[in-house]
């Protein structure tokens, strides 16, 4: 359909881990240019929304690694606008080899703020924007903490310059990149990163101080690991990854 956006890629030296496998956040960086393109596209993106002094902000998103590309593999991303959840507008995402196989499905729910009151706003044209057709059919989900266990404090991490973006609060993806380097060494240098469940509760912003931390457990799903990132006390994310 027209308004599904398709892009071939080659998987970069500098998108690689160790295992020269596609990283996680390279996945996660493909989906946030494609959805501006495609946006853009569409008639909403980031030049049509900041003349009304609004903007996308990503609040979650659900991805599952089916069979992680190589690097230098031949890839195609698509996406498109699925419509409206509640609060949230859906967009999925497929990455798929040259032979059509899917290798990579996501689906994100994102939220339009006001940029001088960072308080939420609605569009409801955007509702009409659709394709019902799903890479994930059910929208990400909360991300849920086990109880009765303490949280492990892995590291405190001050906001750096090069981690801000457009809308000047920390770039999502960082979030990602955070919660992977979260993980003991051990755990993710043999086992690949099967699902990233991610929640954006509250905007980092320059300046600030991030308490990172974790728990580990394993169950029928794999290794997995909470993690969450509270500014003074504050939750400002929180982080699922089954390996």
């Amino acid at each position: 359909m027209s308004n599904i956006l398709s892009q071939d890629h080659i998987i970069t030296c500098y998108e690689a881990d160790a295992n020269q496998l596609m990283r996680p956040t390279a996945m996660l960086d493909l989906m946030q240019e494609a959805a501006n393109v495609n946006a853009s596209t569409l008639g909403f993106g980031y030049d049509e929304m900041i003349s009304s002094n609004t903007a996308w902000v990503l609040s979650r998103i659900y991805v599952k690694f089916l069979n992680t590309p190589k690097w230098r593999q031949k890839v195609n991303l698509k996406t498109w606008h699925k419509g409206v959840a509640k609060l949230f507008y859906l967009r999925d995402f497929i990455l798929s080899d040259k032979e059509e196989n899917p290798l990579v499905l996501a689906t994100t729910s994102w939220l339009i703020i006001d940029m001088n009151t960072r308080r939420l706003v609605r569009n409801s044209d955007l509702a009409l924007s659709d394709t019902a057709i799903h890479a994930i059919e059910t929208p990400a989900d909360k991300v849920v903490l086990p109880v009765d266990v303490e949280p492990e404090l892995v590291r405190k991490h001050p906001v750096t310059w090069s981690e801000i973006d457009t809308n000047g609060h920390v770039n999502n993806v960082k979030y990602a990149v955070w919660a992977i380097d979260a993980v003991m060494p051990e755990d993710i240098k043999e086992r690949p990163l099967k699902e990233i469940l991610i929640n954006y509760d509250a905007e980092v912003m320059p300046g600030d101080v991030v308490k990172i931390s974790r728990v580990r457990q394993e169950s029928e799903e794999g290794i997995v690991y909470y993690i969450t990132g509270k500014v003074d006390d504050k939750q400002n994310f929180a982080v699922k990854l089954v390996f």
